[in-house]
């Protein structure tokens, strides 16, 4: 009489969809964690930790490959979630402004605005075959006034250097310009980062971002200056 599960292939089927319940089951959790807290903003300390923890399970249970991470990372995707993994002691000037949801660029407009800068949304254009990136953050000053900044750069895919290793699911970035525009003022104000700080014999701005879980439409990922970010995909280009 065959045993069922001989040469594994009926286990293997049970565990796999045990592991996909699971796997539903912590998405969900982590879903309704971060929904109260737009893009992150107003999660105290003990939220972020425990949003970390329920994340942290979410990518333990990853089932997306590394070449399917390389395949399926180009697309629309709109920011849902992020915040810093250090605590906030640890981090840097720069790392603090870098891990908000406004990044270095808009927080150093806030001190000015006194209060009255609203962050709307945060999208990321990833094209990897043309290694363009973009990153749009929508605002609002005053409750009136409406205004994008967009900060364009350069993406390249970290060597593949197979499934277990880290570089493989990796994007390099390296952000050149960055255009400011207000209602009725498209791109009013363009200015190329990279000339300018080569001018000043500053370092270009440069980072990656590691995923470290996908699925159809959620992606979860690590900056290097310290962040944790969820983002959900809205279309692919």
């Amino acid at each position: 009489m065959r045993v069922r599960g001989a040469g594994g292939g009926w286990v293997r089927g049970t565990r796999g969809a045990r592991a996909a319940r699971v796997r539903a089951s912590v998405r969900d959790e982590c879903i309704d964690a971060i929904r109260p807290f737009r893009r992150g903003e107003g999660a105290t300390a003990r939220d972020r930790s425990q949003i970390l923890n329920l994340l942290e399970r979410l990518e333990d249970s990853n089932a997306c490959s590394s070449s399917e991470i390389r395949e399926q990372l180009q697309g629309s995707w709109i920011l849902l979630y992020q915040a810093p993994v250090k605590c906030e002691e640890d981090l840097s000037a720069y790392e603090k402004r870098a891990v908000t949801v406004e990044g270095p660029f808009l927080s150093a407009f806030k001190p000015l605005t006194k209060g009255l800068f609203k962050t709307l949304s945060n999208t990321q254009n990833i094209l990897v075959d043309e290694q363009k990136i973009e990153n749009i953050a929508e605002f609002r000053v005053a409750s009136r006034w409406r205004g994008k900044l967009n900060i364009a750069g350069q993406v390249v895919l970290g060597e593949d250097k197979g499934e277990g290793s880290e570089e493989t699911r990796k994007a390099y970035v390296t952000f050149s310009s960055f255009s400011l525009s207000l209602e009725g003022l498209e791109d009013f104000l363009t200015i190329p980062i990279d000339k300018v700080l080569t001018f000043l014999g500053k370092d270009i701005p440069k980072g990656y971002l590691l995923t470290t879980y996908m699925d159809e439409d959620l992606r979860v990922g690590r900056g290097d200056k310290g962040s944790i970010f969820v983002a959900k995909r809205m279309n692919k280009l």
